[in-house]
């Protein structure tokens, strides 16, 4: 019997907007960006606010087909001066998660960029203190690097910050376990595969979206809900594909 997911909804992964002059994943012109949002509004897509999901998903409430949530990475400073602007006129909100170690270095969002944007209805995460593969690094150095980004955030900002992201979207069962005993309500990672269960709310999975984004069909396939499994099928990872198919 072949296995097919249920539905996820769709959790929108950016780190840039700008240009580098080549492509790059990491960076997508704003004029995509928005073109983006602009498509997800026109096919009825509401995007809300990620930790309101979480909690969704917590109290098991049934959610409707056509949501979505944005999420940035590491908290550049191009998100407050090209992807704001664009929220803005496009009425979304979205969570930035911050590498608390980095606010206000150069690159970076500082404490004014941030709590500007907060008061503007943008949500933030952690994204640890200086963003170490957390699964290579010694349990009691991962765990200092969750919980003190949460702290300094949380000094920064005077409100509870409850959604954290992990570094390069490594993870492992201790890993996941650390951040669950921080006290936080759920936490993104990119893509770890299928044999990591679509359910957990500490291993919530997100789709990059690229300059490939940029037209119906992929759009469309971005925002259905099954990207991430396609993602995963062609990822080489099959063993889960067949079972009993013999």
């Amino acid at each position: 019997m072949r296995y097919f997911p249920g539905r996820l909804t769709p959790i929108l992964l950016y780190h840039h907007l700008g240009s580098i002059g080549r492509r790059a994943r990491s960076y997508l012109d704003p004029a995509i960006f928005e073109k983006q949002l602009v498509y997800c509004r026109g096919a009825g897509f509401s995007v809300v606010d990620l930790a309101g999901l979480v909690e969704d998903f917590r109290a098991g409430r049934k959610l409707p087909a056509k949501i979505a949530s944005i999420t940035f990475d590491d908290g550049w400073y191009d998100n407050y001066m090209r992807a704001f602007p664009i929220l803005l006129r496009c009425g979304f909100s979205a969570t930035i998660f911050l590498v608390s170690g980095r606010i206000g270095l150069e690159g970076y969002l500082g404490w004014k960029e941030i709590r500007e944007m907060r008061c503007a209805g943008i949500r933030f995460g952690a994204h640890s203190v200086s963003h170490p593969r957390l699964t290579e690094i010694p349990l009691p150095a991962a765990r200092s690097e969750i919980i003190d980004c949460k702290k300094a955030i949380e000094d920064g900002l005077g409100e509870e910050i409850g959604l954290f992201c992990y570094p390069y979207g490594f993870l492992n069962r201790a890993v996941r376990d650390l951040v669950e005993e921080a006290g936080y309500r759920g936490a993104c990672c990119n893509s770890p595969g299928r044999l990591w269960p679509d359910g957990d709310l500490f291993a919530l999975k997100r789709v990059t979206m690229t300059y490939r984004m940029n037209n119906r069909f992929m759009l469309t396939a971005s925002l259905s809900g099954y990207y991430v499994f396609y993602k995963e099928l062609r990822s080489g990872n099959k063993e889960y594909i067949l079972e009993n198919d013999k």
